[in-house]
């Protein structure tokens, strides 16, 4: 386990030779790189470690919401470290590779493990949503045309300008994979007259989806679908999918773009 995150941090300091940090262990071990550590990431136990192997980033900050984790000194350098790693770029050793190999598969988006990684990071609740997203509980990044836009103003300016993209027409069908809770769709089958379907792994998205288009009188015109996108066949007119590339994975981004 400690030899994994000595490998991180020659890898780190690959990418910076610069760069001075620890990394401190539950039993009192380290490992120190450079003369005056501008940070130390301290892991107070060994299943926190593997939390963070195991789920990367994600995991990091969990574990340091949780207080499981302790950043010493400056936060703001761990971050940009660990941005600008891209193992791809490095020489690893053999071990190196096996191990993040067997990682990466441990967390990798297949049928099998998509549904449960999903389910992690959008099944908190609706509710927990719904404190700081807008009226059209949109989760990606929102278009704002001026400083004056609320929140909500941006995302339906995002909602627009994807619409008017796509060249949407009455009567077209559009796909939206990763329709999160609706929004687009919903949108969509309002101003532009569209038959739209989408697909979710997320359970609480598919319920608030669906009870949503019933409340607006649309379940007719949108169908949202509990399936992987991977495991979906017909044909459509248009599709789109906003801010889930992320959840694809490096491995199957040919198969999504096909």
């Amino acid at each position: 386990m400690k030899r994994a995150f000595k490998d991180i941090a020659e890898i780190m300091h690959q990418t910076d030779p610069k760069a001075s940090f620890a990394i401190e262990f539950w039993d009192g071990d380290s490992i120190t790189i450079g003369d005056k550590p501008k940070f130390i990431l301290k892991l107070k136990s060994l299943s926190v470690a593997k939390k963070i192997l195991r789920d990367g980033y994600f995991g990091l900050g969990e574990s340091y919401m949780n207080g499981d984790v302790e950043i010493k000194n400056d936060l703001q350098e761990l971050l940009r470290l660990g941005y600008l790693i891209d193992f791809d770029d490095f020489r690893l050793s053999s071990w190196q590779k096996i191990r993040f190999f067997i990682l990466a598969l441990l967390n990798s988006d297949t049928l099998k493990t998509s549904p449960k990684n999903i389910s992690c990071h959008y099944d908190k609740g609706n509710e927990f949503y719904a404190l700081y997203l807008d009226n059209t509980m949109t989760y990606s990044c929102a278009y704002y045309k001026n400083g004056n836009d609320s929140l909500e103003e941006a995302q339906l300016n995002k909602f627009e300008h994807i619409s008017r993209k796509l060249l949407l027409s009455p009567g077209e069908s559009l796909l939206d994979i990763g329709c999160g809770w609706g929004g687009m769709l919903i949108y969509a089958a309002q101003k532009y007259g569209v038959t739209g379907t989408g697909i979710t792994l997320s359970k609480n998205q598919y319920e608030y989806a669906g009870n949503k288009i019933k409340e607006l009188g649309l379940q007719d015109n949108i169908k949202i679908l509990y399936k992987d996108y991977r495991e979906l066949s017909g044909k459509f007119d248009k599709i789109v999918s906003i801010g889930m590339f992320e959840h694809v994975g490096k491995k199957f981004i040919p198969v999504f773009i096909k």
